[in-house]
């Protein structure tokens, strides 16, 4: 029946976007997630929030934002207290085209909402690629923030094996960036090698913002590629002394799985979980099995 739905109401915008803001809308209330808002600084931060317990703050990667999470925290919000943010110029918060994106730029902004929501207590960290990035550059500047640090196929160490996205970026490529139909549908393939089924009225919406958003992708990826903005990981890393977890998936074409090695020697204390046949978004690709790691490490982490 959704499927026959579906096909009906495919080419009408404006149906098609109501449509999409039903099953995201269901799908936070299915999860325990309330949308919520707070200003910092210049910008206007949505955000998600529910559940009770100990505090789990969730950072999306690039090109997403705080929905990514959705069904991931549904697997939490029983026994944690989950915070999922768009990141400032991601999701629904506003873009200011003048200002900087940089990892180091982000993680600043991300310590800033910490204490506009109050957290002071340190809480449960995890990242998602370029998230993981800004995770780890909170967790070495800003300590007091962070009770563990859990790092989803993230950024912020060189690969030992180039990935597949860094191979086509020196080919001039970018297949993350959005500029039509097409790109939209070659960016699902090329981030999840398992990804789950998204009605066409979603697929429609999304790839209209993401076309929108294409001067704003370009601007920040251009600015988290720079390697000058990351942390000197050899030197950063061995400073987090925080629980950690980092999980990848195997097939993961824009971050290396050989990135986990890296993981392992700068971080020892560090637990690796390696997904088979995943790509980038185990949150996705592989939820439950995600969120039982997950949480199976959070139990080991002392209050």
């Amino acid at each position: 029946m959704i499927l026959v739905f579906s096909l009906l109401i495919t080419g009408c915008a404006s149906i098609e976007n109501k449509v999409t803001d039903w099953a995201v809308g269901a799908e936070r209330s299915m999860a325990d997630l309330q949308a919520k808002q707070i200003t910092v600084a210049e910008f206007s931060i949505p955000y998600l929030e529910g559940g009770q317990g100990p505090t789990v703050f969730l950072i999306h990667g690039f090109q997403s934002n705080k929905d990514i999470w959705i069904r991931f925290a549904r697997q939490l919000t029983k026994q944690y207290h989950v915070i999922a943010i768009d990141l400032p110029a991601h999701g629904d918060s506003n873009i200011l085209m003048d200002k900087s994106y940089s990892i180091a730029e982000q993680s600043k902004r991300v310590v800033a909402i910490m204490d506009k929501l109050k957290l002071t207590q340190p809480v449960h960290v995890m990242g998602h690629s370029m998230g993981g990035a800004i995770a780890l550059h909170v967790a070495v500047t800003a300590p007091q923030h962070v009770r563990s640090l859990a790092l989803l196929s993230a950024a912020g160490v060189q690969s030992p094996v180039p990935s597949e996205l860094s191979r086509r970026n020196q080919r001039g490529e970018n297949p993350l960036i959005v500029r039509n139909d097409q790109d939209y549908k070659n960016m699902l393939a090329f981030s999840m090698s398992d990804a789950p089924y998204i009605p066409s009225p979603l697929i429609s919406s999304f790839t209209r913002i993401a076309i929108a958003r294409e001067p704003i992708a370009t601007k920040i990826y251009q600015e988290i590629s720079n390697p000058g903005s990351w942390l000197n990981a050899e030197e950063a890393l061995p400073k987090i002394k925080v629980p950690a977890l980092v999980i990848w998936g195997d097939q993961d074409k824009v971050l290396d799985v050989s990135c986990t090695t890296v993981f392992q020697r700068l971080l020892p204390q560090a637990q690796v979980v390696i997904f088979k046949d995943v790509g980038h978004a185990p949150q996705l690709e592989r939820t439950k099995e995600t969120a039982q790691a997950y949480a199976t490490f959070l139990a080991t982490v002392k209050p």
